[in-house]
């Protein structure tokens, strides 16, 4: 099996809140706060697209 050093992990798809340096990290990409985030992610789920969407919406 090949290793593709270009296709994303599994966990970089998922917004983790539990790291205080992974919810700086995707706030930062995402541009919102952290209640924002954990709002989101609670709401929808931890996945990078939908939660980027769910921010965009609510704007």
């Amino acid at each position: 099996m090949p290793d593709d050093a270009d296709a994303p992990c599994a966990n970089e798809l998922l917004v983790s809140l539990e790291d205080e340096w992974e919810r700086r990290n995707w706030m930062r990409w995402l541009g919102c706060s952290e209640q924002e985030l954990q709002h989101a992610v609670e709401s929808i789920g931890p996945d990078a697209d939908n939660v980027r969407r769910f921010l965009r919406q609510a704007r």
